[in-house]
């Protein structure tokens, strides 16, 4: 809820749109346009997509295949949940984006220690992860990309290299998505599983994604997809947008785990890769790293672009081999 003062300061400001560019913010910028009767995505939407129980409730209403889960409460004790949910269980925060607090828990003794009330647990999915990023214009889906998550948290692919049945599989079951939960303009990142029985929803946000797709977009299809959200958040009319991209781009992003930087090695060699679009390090020797627990705490990162899936993930592996990061002991 807003507060009264937050209402009186935004009053002394002519705003005609407010756009969320983060999941903490989209909530925030919802409660703004209704206070103020702005269009834009409405509170009752954005609360359901920015709490993962909700959510999943909301896609089983309208017959979309998730993963079992459960709302952990007080009374639940690590055996019911596992056996309920089996092993590996996964324990998330409602609200979190980026892989934030997500524990994947092993066995009875790790359930029972970080299994708390008030986080969500779901059966493990057994599966590679990829994301539909989608634009929509009064309701209908303009634009879709498949993103192909090599390693969470660490390197992507667009678009993904799937069959056209599998592709025209997805993209009909995010769609189902943005209509069952009434997203009729801006942006979407759903998040996918292709397992062995077939697709499984994960979850979806009603704004821009993270780990850098956007300028993957940009790179592989040759607009600005941040340009495109602006215009259907405001009510404009884009103009048509690709149906194919031009080439695949990738992303690195660095972490070589916790501790003190010693040395850094290959820095040159990878920057000279002729796919190279950007190459970014920020730490040099003697900074401390500290620990991975999101997408956002890299410390660096590499964008690629070419001609084919082949040559980028030869040019990835060739950076992870040979940009050498050791950490004091």
């Amino acid at each position: 809820m807003l507060l009264k003062a937050e209402i009186a300061a935004i009053c002394e400001f002519n705003i005609e749109y407010v756009i969320a560019a983060t999941e903490s913010s989209v909530d925030i910028a919802a409660m703004v346009r209704q206070e103020f009767k702005l269009t834009g995505t409405p509170l009752n939407i954005t609360r359901i997509l920015h709490n993962k129980n909700e959510m999943k409730h909301k896609a089983l209403e309208h017959n979309i295949p998730i993963t079992k889960f459960h709302l952990i409460n007080d009374k639940d004790t690590p055996q019911e949940l596992v056996d309920k949910l089996g092993l590996p269980l996964v324990v998330k925060p409602l609200a979190e984006s980026g892989a934030r607090g997500v524990m994947v828990l092993q066995s009875l003794a790790e359930v029972a220690l970080h299994s708390k009330p008030g986080l969500l647990a779901e059966a493990f999915v057994e599966g590679s992860e990829i994301s539909v990023e989608t634009f929509i214009h009064n309701g209908v889906p303009i634009f879709h990309n498949i993103t192909d998550y090599l390693h969470r948290w660490k390197k992507s692919i667009l678009p993904a290299n799937l069959t056209l049945a599998l592709q025209e599989k997805i993209i009909a079951i995010n769609d189902q998505v943005i209509k069952g939960f009434g997203v009729k303009n801006g942006m979407t990142h759903a998040e996918f599983y292709l397992t062995k029985t077939g697709l499984v929803f994960g979850e979806m946000a009603v704004r821009p994604p993270g780990g850098y797709y956007m300028e993957l977009i940009q790179y592989a299809y040759g607009f600005n997809p941040w340009k495109t959200y602006v215009e259907l958040e405001t009510g404009a009319t884009p103009t048509p947008l690709p149906v194919k991209a031009n080439k695949f781009a990738c992303v690195l992003m660095i972490h070589p785990g916790p501790g003190t930087i010693d040395e850094i090695f290959g820095i040159e060699q990878c920057k000279a890769l002729k796919e190279i679009d950007q190459f970014k390090l920020n730490i040099a020797a003697g900074d401390e790293v500290y620990p991975h627990d999101s997408t956002s705490s890299e410390v660096g990162h590499v964008f690629m672009s070419g001609d084919s899936q082949e040559i980028l993930l030869e040019q990835l592996k060739f950076i992870e081999d040979n940009l050498i990061i050791k950490i004091k002991k």
